[in-house]
């Protein structure tokens, strides 16, 4: 018997034999990633993703080259160079898409006008690369398909472009969505996070309050001059969110997910006798209907991450919630977490009892507060954050989740906080493992919306990851020597959060974007809604 234990403890390997020189069986025991009845019994595989069957949770795939990317302005412009470089097919599943958004944002043109930014608009790159000879496919949620408000959806789906197909999927319940938000790009790329292409949905690690660039693209430069000059805040919020770029054979599973999802929505159309006429219209204008994907060929290894693509969908796949488990089981040092919701009483039971095992553990969760925190009878999700907080709080009495706040000192006098849009969906363990995705800490994000996450062992990537986004939020640098060690980053957090917190209340300046904030919510879920609502 010989066992090996890699230096991410991915996975630990015995081979059975009658003698040294004998056939063996190799048996494969992982601990990081989704398996068992919540993935039909998966195993970790250098396989092509063609070999996962639709409706499965594909397996651990090794061989991978792994960038997570941070907020808008590094996230969009390495899509954009990605994107520039498309000579086959690009993929895009998105909750919400507008063509408006601009991918870069270069300082030079944030005063100038519509006409010298139109460029660098998504739809303005899709077209480029289409009449290059691309083929463009992009899947949107239905509930939020507008080929009639937005001027390129208009042109795409109704005119017909060459090389680009427009497709919506209707969601099969009353409360829920396709809420993932993936890309790939001639199926050698593939990006995955919590970034909607929406004009609001980018920004600077700085989060600065009057970042003239967090405007719509159709405004015009006098209005971004008067956030430059401090007199008028930016209409979209400082925003934070993350997205990850891999190559190799996770990317396989990106695009046969994206091909099932395909396959669905046409086979939906063919059943509907409104999108059989919509489909007979835009064939007389010219426009070919569009026809299911094959399942990707094999992706060939680009590195040396493992990565697993888990999802949330309307059938019964409960992938995120399997790795969200299997990894909070398993930490020793911290549990590091940012969402954009906070209000799983069952996530906050598994992280108590995380703490009862072992209560050196760290735990810092950045969250939005609802209400401000106070108890609200009008917004349901107050109740259900508070309980999650609650839950947690039996184990741990003085915990208290972390937001992230600005402040906006205008040219005329007085303080405004700004809150940052925590819009990411990703929690880190131990240094070693990570998640980053669309799925929110909720029971829509973990039981019934259509969700994708990414999840990643790699003990190089995952402490950088946690060094940058601790630095970007405390306002130091990732090489801060007080980041490196991890008692003393999580205690000059607690610091920061204790210390920002007082100086609002006091009217004193902070020393960094970290507040500490409690929740309070009513007895009982207003209006008795369920917590699959919210």
């Amino acid at each position: 018997m010989t066992a090996e234990h890699t230096r991410d403890e991915i996975r630990f390997c015995v081979a059975l034999g009658d003698g040294p020189g004998g056939a063996s069986n190799r048996i494969v025991v992982y601990d990081w990633f989704a398996h068992g009845d919540a993935s039909h019994g998966v195993e970790p595989t250098d396989e092509p993703a063609a070999a996962v069957p639709p409706g499965q949770q594909p397996p651990p795939r090794g061989g991978n080259a792994v960038e997570v990317l941070v907020d808008g302005e590094q996230a969009w412009g390495r899509v954009a160079d990605d994107l520039e470089q498309a000579t086959g097919e690009i993929q895009i599943a998105t909750w919400m898409c507008r063509p408006d958004t601009e991918l870069r944002r270069p300082r030079s043109l944030a005063l100038a006008e519509p006409d010298a930014r139109e460029r660098n608009t998504l739809g303005a790159t899709l077209e480029r690369r289409a009449s290059a000879g691309a083929h463009v496919r992009l899947l949107i949620w239905g509930m939020v398909f507008t080929p009639i408000m937005d001027r390129w959806m208009r042109r795409w789906f109704w005119r017909g472009r060459d090389g680009i197909d427009v497709l919506e999927q209707d969601y099969p319940g009353l409360t829920g969505s396709y809420h993932q938000k993936t890309m790939t790009i001639d199926g050698r790329v593939g990006y995955c996070g919590g970034m909607n292409l929406k004009e609001n949905d980018w920004d600077t690690i700085a989060h600065e309050a009057w970042e003239p660039r967090r405007f719509p693209h159709r405004s015009d430069g006098w209005s971004r001059e008067e956030a430059v000059q401090r007199r008028r805040l930016p209409p979209f919020l400082p925003r934070h969110d993350l997205m990850v770029r891999i190559e190799g054979p996770a990317v396989g599973d990106l695009m046969a997910n994206f091909a099932e999802r395909w396959r669905q929505s046409c086979a939906a159309r063919a059943q509907q006798w409104s999108t059989r006429l919509v489909d007979r219209v835009r064939t007389r204008l010219g426009v070919e209907p569009p026809s299911p994907l094959p399942q990707p060929p094999q992706q060939p290894r680009r590195g040396d991450t493992w990565v697993q693509i888990v999802r949330t969908t309307p059938d019964g796949e409960h992938g995120v919630l399997a790795v969200y488990r299997r990894a909070i089981a398993n930490a020793r040092k911290y549990i590091y977490i940012e969402n954009q919701y906070f209000r799983s009483p069952e996530l906050g039971g598994l992280l108590a009892a995380a703490i009862q095992r072992n209560p050196r553990l760290h735990l810092v969760v950045v969250a939005w507060p609802i209400a401000e925190g106070e108890i609200t009878f009008l917004d349901p999700s107050g109740y259900y954050t508070a309980k999650t907080v609650a839950a947690i709080r039996v184990a741990r009495p003085e915990f208290r989740p972390s937001r992230l706040q600005v402040a906006a000192d205008a040219a005329q006098g007085g303080r405004r906080w700004v809150p940052v849009d925590v819009h990411a969906k990703v929690m880190l363990i131990d240094d070693v493992w990570f998640t980053v995705g669309s799925a929110n800490i909720n029971d829509r994000g973990f039981r019934t919306e259509a969700e994708l996450n990414a999840a990643v062992v790699d003990a190089g990537l995952a402490a950088d990851l946690r060094r940058r986004l601790m630095a970007e939020h405390l306002c130091t640098t990732p090489d801060d020597p007080r980041l490196a060690d991890i008692d003393e980053a999580f205690a000059l957090w607690h610091e920061h959060a204790r210390h920002n917190a007082d100086a609002r209340a006091h009217e004193r300046d902070p020393i960094s974007h970290v507040f500490a904030f409690d929740q309070a919510g009513p007895e009982r879920p207003p209006f008795g809604a369920g917590s699959g609502l919210f």
